[in-house]
């Protein structure tokens, strides 16, 4: 694959509105701010749409804005694919041009309150709280909508389904700023869509607005791909976007030196939670999205039963949900490549909330979105030991049935079984 140079110029912007946030928050100046700040999971969609709409903010709209990666300084090395796409776009030095959530000082509450949402349509509680002033100025996303900030975002656009959010933010500039997006924000763009939507692969999770935005973005980009012979049905097929989407899955995929603590924070998600059956309790339920098979996993880290459990205390969780993904090396699908495959493994503590476990399991396996088949502890780790996990928790793995659901599908099936009611997250 071969991308031409990288000029410098995202990366300059990003390393100056970074500086001069600072500066802001440090003088108490903060709030004339607008932050912008994808989900807390801080994959690539995320940091591409942050960064893509912030620099519309500041350069078109000319209102100071800054990329908020949710993500701690010290979690950065955890995706491979986000380094990669970032040093694509001419972004080497992260160090210097992101920053970092752990980078702001709160002093208990977040210095600004002005947040513009990519990726999520919730704000996330701890830049929220305890300051009765934070105002959602503009949203853009492809999860389902929670129905908030109608009165005060604008841009506020949530289309469901699309593959990637960076889609509907391509698509935003395409109509606001088409002539003035710089090759390396293209290519930043290019590469979230990309990696979103599998290649833009046809009958996979790509829509109509994702084949828009690439083309769009296609030529603009660094690819070096002639736009004036791109036709939307077939940006998929060229030679440079085949290579690109395969680099990344590659390096999405890249997980063999971490270990169990280091998977299980990779991509996660958080929420809050009342059950049903006991509405003087909030619970925390956290789910983990790992690129690697449970068998391969826990041969390579005996220290996963023990880490899983260290994790779930740290984040003082009542249940935790592991959600692989991975191609099965011995098993190939009618095209002869690996199958693809998805399993759940959820623990939950015990000691939370009486009936969690059998409610969670039960409503799990209950669900016509995952259709869900049990699997054997024992098979999964190779060993007779039944005491495996503490007997502070319960447990229990599943082969995914429906390997077209990802988290976006599980989250809303565990809020329904667990707060009775239907929801989206």
């Amino acid at each position: 694959m071969t991308i031409s140079s990288a000029s410098g110029t995202l990366s300059e912007f990003l390393r100056t509105q970074k500086a001069h946030y600072l500066k802001a928050v440090d003088e108490g100046k903060g709030n004339e701010w607008i932050v912008v700040t994808g989900n807390e999971a801080g994959d690539l969609d995320s940091l591409s749409s942050a960064i893509a709409f912030a620099w519309y903010l500041t350069t078109i709209e000319q209102t100071p804005a800054v990329p908020l990666l949710h993500t701690p300084r010290s979690d950065l090395h955890l995706r491979a694919e986000n380094l990669h796409a970032l040093e694509l776009a001419g972004i080497s030095s992260v160090e210097s041009t992101l920053l970092c959530v752990d980078d702001v000082p709160t002093k208990g509450i977040f210095p600004s309150t002005k947040f513009a949402l990519v990726d999520h349509n919730r704000l996330h509680s701890h830049l929220g709280d305890q300051n009765p002033d934070v105002r959602v100025v503009g949203v853009i996303d492809h999860h389902e909508d929670e129905g908030l900030y109608k009165d005060t975002a604008n841009p506020r656009i949530i289309t469901v389904p699309t593959g990637s959010a960076s889609s509907l933010v391509a698509l935003y500039l395409q109509d606001k700023c088409a002539d003035k997006v710089p090759p390396e924000l293209a290519t930043l763009l290019l590469c979230s869509v990309l990696i979103d939507t599998n290649g833009l692969k046809v009958g996979g999770k790509a829509v109509d607005a994702d084949r828009a935005a690439a083309a769009f973005l296609i030529p603009k980009s660094l690819l070096g791909v002639d736009g004036s012979f791109l036709a939307t049905s077939e940006s998929h097929d060229y030679p440079e976007v085949k290579s690109l989407s395969s680099t990344l899955s590659e390096k999405k995929g890249s997980v063999s030196h971490l270990n169990t603590s280091d998977l299980l924070r990779r991509d996660y998600k958080e929420y809050i939670m009342t059950p049903s059956w006991a509405k003087d309790k909030t619970i925390k339920v956290g789910l983990a999205s790992v690129p690697v098979g449970l068998k391969s996993w826990i041969k390579g880290d005996q220290a996963f039963w023990t880490s899983t459990e260290e994790w779930m205390a740290e984040r003082k969780l009542a249940a935790l949900g592991i959600l692989t993904s991975f191609r099965a090396a011995k098993e190939l699908n009618k095209q002869g490549k690996p199958k693809h495959k998805r399993e759940q493994l959820f623990v939950v503590r015990k000691e939370e909330v009486p009936e969690l476990a059998t409610k969670l399991f039960e409503g799990l396996e209950a669900s016509p979105e995952l259709k869900l088949k049990t699997k054997s502890f024992k098979k999964l780790s190779g060993t007779h030991d039944a005491k495996l996990f503490s007997d502070e928790v319960d447990a229990k793995a599943w082969k995914q049935g429906n390997v077209d659901a990802t988290r976006k599908v599980t989250a809303p099936v565990v809020k329904n079984i667990i707060e009775g009611i239907t929801s989206v997250l």
